[in-house]
């Protein structure tokens, strides 16, 4: 069963050969990425700031990508009819494709739309009993206007309906500067282990799988032309109109299929089990087809594991609000594993060094220059940081536990594939730091409150996902290899793509605001009420602040203490049933990954049984038709039509986050 298991596994990772190897059109494709990205931004506007009816940018892959890739393979065999115009290879393809993936994932609520929230709150929320004013002299003016009426007229509209413009330049430069910074550092991150995990370790890459079947097959068959992957299309179709109907005529939840498992349970100690819920994600099941057995038992397995804790705590007597904080765990699970990451890393941190000082460089990603990379962009996010505001040892404290969370969060989706951008403990990169050192240690006794200030606008940074983006650059590495795209390439492509599609998001969002008033949008201005409170803890904390959480600092270390069990015993014992990795995606999005995974898992497990690797791979394009399915129906079709027609359309919002 096991060997039968790595055969399958093995086949569904294999690499496809380069299908062209003409030379790339590196500029004009990525001019052609930001004009597509332009024209996707007026969708994004509506459907996501305006009419809040469906998150595309949220999906993994973001639905605008999706509609890019099949757009431009359909119009492509057209091409060759028009004069002077040459047919796009499978590598430009492929830069158009990642470039607009990263841009409009710019777009995001985890991103620049909370960003926005956090640089204008302390200017709109501030009121007699919660004076959040007085916060403001901390925020340079060149990370936000300074007038108090700009933001009035973000939230309010302004006389006009104008976007005003001139205060916004300086701001809107220096944060998409911040992001080509910290971007740089994470993507020179991965082109460090890009080699390790790609040629030695062999992982998966489940998502780079679907866009390589797309546009031409790895396994013989047309993918379109594939009966399988129709059954898996039409049963997504089917699925997603069903939960469409029961939303706009029968008040339906929206978000997608789900069932509450834990109604019954009302009595002590059986209450400390809820919420179950199983959520029937088409994405997650038809991706997680290519994630290994073992990923997938460990992830559903854990969720299960940390239902049992809050039972035991319960039945114990220790009844403290959100225990066993599974969130907490998921922070130190993954501070654990970035730092196991490096740890198993360093021969290639070595092999970097020894290129920088005198051996000539063997490897295609120039290792060498990937930890210039790494060292240069940590002093620039350390330098804006603290030009910002930030005390030396805050700002580098809190970058690196950032790029730790990065650094396993790319490992996480290039071995399990998970398509979900808050698959990590979101905002606990920030919240560690409150549990352990206490409020009255980050604020400081002075009067000068801009650090704090600072670091409270920077929880964007750990309850948004920017950090995702490390995920993209180690996929973008995979997908150019296997489609005649360098790494030289890819990597501009990345940082093109943050800079440009960063300064795009801001147009595409102020715009809205100013014009009709954020608040009184039907999607309001996203996580405006988080940075609100963010503030607030800084305010209170000057006055009665908080000492150290020691029941959440015991969770955190228990999370990473778990983590080098797992991996201790995994180097002990051949075929230990339990995967780090899985430990921690249960802990930070475990509630509605596990479902599907159970359900990928049993699928797979009875595949394999009794039909082997053959049926394995005969069954793996129903599974991404699936996945595909449902991006297709419920991202570009309900998308567009409640983005455009509103009324009942908006009844069933989609939600792939």
């Amino acid at each position: 069963m096991q060997q039968d298991t790595d055969k399958a596994e093995a086949a569904a990772g294999t690499s496809a050969a380069v299908i062209e190897s003409r030379p790339i059109r590196l500029m004009a494709m990525l001019v052609v990425g930001l004009v597509l990205t332009w024209g996707m931004g007026y969708w994004i506007r509506q459907a996501e700031i305006i009419a809040l009816a469906c998150q595309i940018t949220e999906a993994v892959p973001p639905i605008p990508a999706t509609t890019v890739l099949l757009l431009l393979l359909a119009i492509n065999p057209l091409l060759r009819r028009l004069p002077l115009v040459r047919k796009l290879s499978t590598g430009e393809i492929v830069v158009v494709y990642l470039f607009v993936t990263v841009a409009t994932t710019m777009f995001g609520c985890g991103i620049v739309r909370y960003l926005i929230a956090c640089i204008s709150a302390p200017y709109y929320y501030s009121t007699p009993a919660t004076p959040l004013e007085i916060l403001t002299p901390g925020i340079p003016a060149w990370l936000a206007p300074r007038d108090p009426m700009i933001h009035k007229w973000m939230y309010e509209a302004s006389p006009t309906g104008a976007v005003p413009w001139g205060p916004w330049l300086v701001p809107i430069a220096a944060w998409a500067g911040f992001f080509l910074i910290f971007g740089g550092t994470v993507l020179c991150l991965m082109l460090l282990f890009a080699d390790s995990w790609i040629d030695h370790e062999r992982l998966v890459f489940p998502l780079v799988r679907l866009p390589l079947e797309i546009m031409g097959s790895q396994t013989g068959v047309s993918f379109f032309r594939n009966p399988m992957t129709w059954v898996g299309i039409g049963v997504a179709a089917v699925l997603n109109l069903i939960n469409a109907v029961r939303g706009v005529f029968f008040n339906g939840p929206s978000g997608g299929l789900r069932f509450d498992l834990g109604n019954q349970l009302k009595d002590y100690p059986w209450q400390a089990l809820r919420p179950i819920t199983a959520h029937v994600r088409p994405g997650l099941i038809g991706l997680g087809y290519l994630v290994s057995t073992e990923l997938s038992f460990s992830i559903w397995f854990f969720y299960l594991f940390q239902k049992f804790q809050a039972l035991g705590l319960s039945m114990a007597g220790y009844r403290l609000g959100g225990m066993p904080f599974t969130q907490e765990q998921g922070i130190g699970a993954y501070l654990l594993l970035g730092l196991v990451l490096l740890w198993k890393g360093r021969g290639v941190i070595q092999q970097a060094w020894q290129e920088l000082v005198g051996s000539k460089s063997r490897n295609e990603r120039a290792h060498g220059w990937a930890l210039v990379g790494v060292v240069v962009g940590i002093f620039g996010v350390m330098a804006f940081f603290v030009a910002a505001g930030m005390k030396p040892w805050l700002a580098g404290l809190y970058l690196g536990i950032l790029l730790l969370v990065a650094l396993a969060y790319g490992r996480l989706r290039a071995e399990t594939g998970v398509p979900l951008l808050w698959a990590f403990p979101f905002g606990q990169q920030h919240k560690v730091i409150w549990n352990f050192l206490g409020q009255a240690r980050v604020i400081g006794s002075g009067a000068n409150l801009a650090s704090p200030t600072m670091f409270a606008l920077l929880a964007f940074m750990s309850r948004g996902y920017f950090l995702t983006v490390s995920a993209y650059d180690i996929e973008g590495i995979r997908l150019g290899q296997q489609s005649g795209v360098n790494w030289r390439q890819i990597s501009t492509t990345v940082m093109f793509a943050i800079g440009l599609g960063a300064a795009a998001a801001f147009f595409f969002h102020l715009q809205p605001y100013y014009q009709e008033g954020g608040i009184g949008l039907r999607g309001g201005i996203w996580g405006a009420n988080m940075a609100q409170q963010e503030y607030a803890n800084v305010l209170h904390g000057t006055q009665v602040p908080v000492p150290p959480d020691t029941s959440r600092i015991i969770a955190t270390c228990f999370g990473g203490l778990l983590i080098a069990l797992i991996e201790t015993a995994r180097a002990r014992w051949f075929n230990f049933p339990f995967h780090p990795t899985g430990y921690a995606v249960a802990c930070s999005y475990g509630h509605l990954v596990w479902a599907p995974f159970l359900l990928v898992w049993i699928a797979k497990t009875l595949l394999l049984r009794y039909g082997g690797a053959k049926l394995y791979l005969r069954a793996l394009p129903a599974f991404l038709g699936f996945a595909l399915g449902h991006f297709i129906t419920a991202g570009l079709i309900w998308g567009s039509l409640s983005a455009a027609l509103g009324g009942p359309f908006l009844h069933w919002g989609v939600w792939f986050g």
